[in-house]
C-alpha cells in the first residue's frame, strides 16, 4: 500500500509555496532596512525554489520505492520515511493548501476589473528598439532586455475612462497623466526617461501625478531637469516618495523635484481650485515617510463638497483614504507583480493584501482606486505584464452629467 504521505506531499506544495509567497510579499510591504531586505529576499527565493521541487521529487521517488521500481542506491536513500518534523510541516503545508491556497485561487480565476473601468485603449511604444537596446548602462540592464519575449521596456500608453461616483459635473473628462516606479538608478540612460516624458506631455493631461520610486541613485539627480523638470500640465505636477527614494537622500530629492517645478505632497496636502470646484490633493508615504497628512474633515451639509485625490506609493493606504473620505487614490510600488502568469495572473506582489491591488481599477465606496503597473526599469524583466504610463479620464456618472 503506498504511503499517504506521497499524496500529502504533493498536495502540500501549493501551501508551501503560498506561506513564502506570504513572507515575500510582507517583508517588501513594511518599513525595513534595504539591506535586510536585500540580503534575506534571496533565502525567500530559494525556499520556494527548494520546496517546490523538493516535495514533488521525494513524493516521485517515494512511489517508485514502493512498487518497486529499480532506481539508483543513492536515490534509494533519499527517498525513504519522512522524520517527524517533516511530517510536522508536509501537515502545516497541506492545511494551508486547504485553508489559504484554494479560497485564493477561486478568488484569482474569478477576478474581473472592476466595472468602474469604462475603456482601456493602449499603444505599445517598444522603447527597447528606439534606444538600440545596447543602451542600457548596466550588464543586468543589457542581459534582461535580451530574454526572449521580455516585455520590460514594451511600454503600454493606456488611455482609461474610469467612472468616480462622486466626481462633481464640472470635472468630467478631467484628465490624469499616472506616472510610478520610474526607478531612475542609472540602469539605463537618461534618454530613456525623457522619452517616456515626452509621451506624458503628448497626452495633454490636466494634471501629471508620479506616486514613489522615482530616484535613487545620487548620479541621476542630474537627470531632474531634462525628466520630470519638462512635465507639462496646467494644473499641475505632484509627487510623492516611495520606499526605493528613501535608499538616497531623499529631502535633496524632493528639493530638486521642487525646485524643477513639481509640488511635493509627501505627507501634506493642497487645495486647489479645478473648474470652479474645490480640490483638495494629498500624499500618503507610509509605511517608509510619516506621518499622514492631517486632512481637514469634509463638509457634505454646508455648500459642495471637496473633490479629493490621494497619491499613495504603496496601495496598502486604500483604507485609510476610505476612512478620510477620499474619492480617487493613485498608487503604484507592487508593478502588477512584474510577471503574471496566463488565466492565474501574478503570484508576488508587495502588499499586505498579496496580489489582491497588484494593478488596475478597484472601487470599495466611496473611493476609486487605480493601481499602477509602473515602468520599473531598474529591472527589466516583465512577462504579460508590461509597463505603463496611464492617461486616466476621469467620468462622473450619467445623471450628473447634465
Amino acid at each position: 500500500m503506498s504511503d499517504p504521505f506521497i499524496w500529502l506531499a504533493l498536495v502540500a506544495v501549493p501551501g508551501h509555496i503560498s506561506w513564502i509567497q506570504w513572507c515575500s510579499n510582507n517583508l517588501h510591504a513594511v518599513n525595513l532596512d534595504y539591506r535586510f531586505v536585500k540580503r534575506i529576499s534571496p533565502l525567500i527565493n530559494t525556499a520556494i525554489v527548494v520546496g517546490a521541487t523538493a516535495l514533488p521529487a521525494w513524493a516521485l521517488v517515494r512511489f517508485a520505492a514502493t512498487h518497486r521500481v529499480e532506481l539508483p542506491i543513492d536515490v534509494w536513500a533519499w527517498g525513504g520515511p519522512l522524520s517527524p518534523a517533516a511530517r510536522g510541516y508536509v501537515g502545516l503545508c497541506v492545511l494551508n493548501t486547504l485553508v489559504c491556497f484554494l479560497p485564493w485561487l477561486i478568488i484569482r480565476l474569478t477576478w474581473r476589473e472592476s466595472e468602474h473601468l469604462l475603456a482601456d485603449e493602449y499603444v505599445r511604444h517598444d522603447l527597447c528598439s528606439h534606444f538600440g537596446g545596447a543602451k542600457a548602462l548596466t550588464l543586468k540592464g543589457r542581459l534582461l532586455t535580451r530574454l526572449p519575449y521580455n516585455q520590460g521596456l514594451q511600454l503600454c500608453v493606456h488611455r482609461k475612462r474610469i467612472l468616480v461616483p462622486r466626481l462633481p459635473r464640472a470635472l468630467n473628462g478631467l484628465r490624469i497623466a499616472h506616472l510610478s516606479d520610474l526607478h531612475l538608478a542609472g540602469v539605463f540612460e537618461c534618454g530613456l526617461y525623457e522619452r517616456l516624458v515626452r509621451l506624458t506631455n503628448e497626452a495633454r493631461a490636466d494634471i501629471v501625478a508620479l506616486t514613489g520610486d522615482l530616484i535613487e541613485k545620487p548620479a541621476c539627480w542630474d537627470w531632474i531637469a531634462s525628466t520630470f523638470g519638462t512635465l507639462v500640465a496646467p494644473h499641475g505636477i505632484y509627487f510623492v516618495l516611495g520606499n526605493h527614494d528613501i535608499r538616497i537622500d531623499h529631502t535633496e530629492t524632493a528639493r530638486r523635484l521642487v525646485a524643477a517645478g513639481l509640488r511635493d505632497l509627501g505627507r501634506g496636502y493642497v487645495q486647489t481650485t479645478i473648474r470652479g470646484v474645490d480640490v483638495l490633493l494629498a500624499g500618503n508615504e507610509l509605511p517608509w515617510l510619516g506621518p499622514p497628512p492631517e486632512v481637514p474633515r469634509q463638509s457634505r451639509i454646508f455648500g459642495p463638497p471637496q473633490f479629493r485625490v490621494l497619491l499613495s506609493h504603496s496601495p496598502d493606504q486604500y483604507s485609510w483614504a476610505r476612512e478620510r473620505d477620499f474619492d480617487l487614490v493613485l498608487a503604484g510600488h507592487v508593478h502588477g507583480g512584474q510577471i503574471q502568469f496566463p488565466i492565474l495572473g501574478p503570484v508576488l506582489a508587495p502588499s499586505k493584501c498579496g496580489v489582491h491591488y497588484a494593478s488596475g481599477v478597484f472601487y470599495e465606496p466611496p473611493t476609486v482606486m487605480h493601481v499602477s503597473r509602473g515602468t520599473s526599469n531598474k529591472l527589466p524583466l516583465r512577462y504579460f505584464c508590461p509597463p505603463e504610463l496611464a492617461i486616466l479620464e476621469l467620468v462622473a456618472p450619467a445623471s450628473d452629467r447634465g
